[in-house]
């Protein structure tokens, strides 16, 4: 009888060979050799009975995830068909044609712009690759190979795929370049090293902004406070260095939500009793993918002993009496400012999730912190978590808007216009009203516009049907305007030969291929990293260092 390739090398049964045949050939490449090594050493140490049991467990974790083997080509025509076969135009049916497929509703302005998606190839490769690249992951986890020593944060894979799609979207991108409507040109690389979307320029705008908070803090004579919040036992799939016989196979989404869940609740009860706070919210990753969540948060000192028992209730209010419970789900540090300033203190879990820069080695794999943020971002861009949320204070669309234009009408306008520009967060935090002021309550705030098509004349729509708004300016009160866009720009390929590494670009991409592109290097899971920035202009360039503002409907230069 021939053996099969896949179970050469390794110890069984000869009996058994059919049964591991069928497991290994339902795994991606990239754990086949783990699970065999692992079936090859029960099996040698524990015996038989010991080895099968095993794989029959990793058998038991493949059920429901029907993507783990397939290749790009494979989504590309899977995505096809199932639009083709998607004759759905109300939203009940539709919910029902995504659920049997594993999906949720998308979110669209319009119930016919839903539909619109569920009926898109291009939406559905998203999808799709999204969802192998979750399903891959999580087994990765339940097989207990996410973890120090091993492959922490992320697997290898993982790491592996979003690189290669970063470098993919790199070669892309140098055959595009954006053209103004004056004839500027600018190449679309150096866009990207100047927006949000460059790790180095993410980090400093948010040590910026951080140490703005803390000098406001300082100014009102406010407390700050440390705050740690992590999953239940159940949650996590290792406990210190072993398996954890609790963990129920939650996904690090699953906890994010979960840690949604429990934030929630506690900005309604602050809310309900009048307790403000402002600050910084990280999430990172413990070694075996479970998120936990870092706040720095400010308030009067009148306030931080309800506020700490506040946050600690909710954070241990689901499985609070498990063992371990007080001690490491919950930690509130009050900042000493005679042992360092607040901005320091969360600076190392800022650098740490970006780049790594500064931190040295990583304390809790031991690795350099520079690999472990490589890992770190995979983590956060695989399930969609969102690494850094601003608590409280002033919008910072307009802040990046002001710090775009040179000059504008002299008061509040101009006031906060040097102070963006000059990166003073505290003083623009003021000039808003201050950092417990109701977004609604702000008195500058970006406005938008439809944005027209050029060539027709009319309002532009997305491919679902969606008009197209875009950033024009910011606005005081919402009487007097200032324009910070004042040029149309239009994405395009350069005039030159066709690049090798164009040359396999496919009208029939799985995916509308430079809005990937963009996506790609997004710090937003929801945003390609030119929205990220503030719009679908360019946030960081010098480009519209020009004003014009408009009062009572007198269009003023400026």
């Amino acid at each position: 009888m021939q053996t099969s390739t896949l179970t050469t090398g390794v110890s069984h049964y000869p009996a058994d060979a059919p049964f591991i045949e069928s497991v290994l050939s339902c795994l991606p490449l990239s754990l086949q050799s783990s699970v065999a090594n692992t079936y090859s050493y029960q099996f040698n140490t524990t015996g038989r009975q010991a080895a099968n049991l095993y794989l029959l467990n990793v058998q038991n974790y493949l059920s429901g995830k029907t993507l783990l083997t397939h290749s790009d080509e494979n989504i590309r025509l899977k995505a096809e068909r199932l639009a083709d076969n998607c004759k759905i135009n109300d939203l009940e049916r539709a919910t029902k044609y995504l659920n049997s497929q594993g999906f949720e509703l998308p979110a669209g302005d319009t119930e016919q712009s839903i539909i619109a998606r569920i009926k898109c190839p291009l939406w559905w490769g998203r999808s799709l690759r999204r969802k192998q690249d979750r399903e891959q992951e999580q087994l990765h986890i339940q097989l207990g190979l996410i973890r120090t020593g091993q492959q922490p944060y992320c697997s290898t894979s993982l790491l592996n795929r979003i690189q290669a799609r970063q470098q993919r979207a790199l070669e892309i991108m140098e055959g595009f370049e954006a053209v103004s409507d004056e004839g500027e040109v600018l190449n679309l690389l150096d866009v990207l090293k100047g927006s949000v979307a460059n790790p180095a320029v993410r980090r400093a705008e948010l040590m910026v902004r951080m140490r703005g908070f803390e000098d406001y803090a300082n100014q009102q004579q406010h407390t700050g406070m440390f705050y740690t919040i992590t999953c239940p036992s159940k949650y996590h799939r290792v406990s210190g260095r072993g398996l954890n016989d609790k963990y129920q196979d939650f996904t690090p989404r699953d906890a994010q939500q979960y840690l949604c869940r429990v934030w929630a609740r506690i900005r309604a009860k602050l809310k309900r009793d009048g307790l403000n706070v402002y600050g910084f919210r990280v999430v990172e990753p413990h070694h075996d993918g479970t998120p936990h969540w870092h706040m720095l948060l400010f308030m009067e000192p009148a306030h931080c002993e309800a506020v700490s028992a506040i946050i600690r209730s909710y954070a241990l209010q689901e499985d609070g009496n498990e063992k371990g419970a007080a001690q490491h789900r919950f930690e509130a540090v009050a900042i000493d400012p005679d042992k360092g300033s607040a901005t320091g203190y969360i600076a190392k879990y800022i650098s740490k999730n970006i780049d790594g820069a500064g931190v040295g080695a990583d304390d809790e794999t031991g690795n350099s912190a520079e690999d472990s943020a490589q890992r770190i971002r995979a983590w956060a861009s695989a399930w969609g978590i969102r690494q850094f949320t601003q608590i409280g204070g002033a919008a910072v669309g307009v802040y990046r808007e002001l710090r775009r234009i040179e000059s504008a009408p002299d008061g509040l306008l101009e006031e906060a216009r040097q102070a963006a520009d000059a990166g003073d967060w505290a003083l623009y935090l003021q000039l808003q009203g201050g950092a417990d002021a109701n977004r609604s309550d702000q008195p500058l705030r970006v406005y938008t516009v439809e944005h027209v098509d050029p060539e027709s004349g009319e309002l532009a729509q997305n491919r679902y049907g969606e008009f197209i708004n875009r950033v024009k300016g910011v606005t005081l009160h919402d009487a007097v305007a200032v324009e910070t866009r004042l040029k149309v720009w239009t994405i395009q390929a350069k005039p030159m030969p066709v690049t090798e590494s164009l040359s396999d670009v496919k009208p029939h991409s799985d995916y509308d291929v430079l809005a990937d592109v963009l996506r790609t290097f997004s710090p937003d899971p929801d945003q390609d990293f030119l929205q990220a920035g503030g719009s679908s202009a360019f946030p960081w360039s010098s480009v519209n260092k020009c004003t014009r503002a408009h009062q009572g409907g007198l269009e003023v230069a400026v």
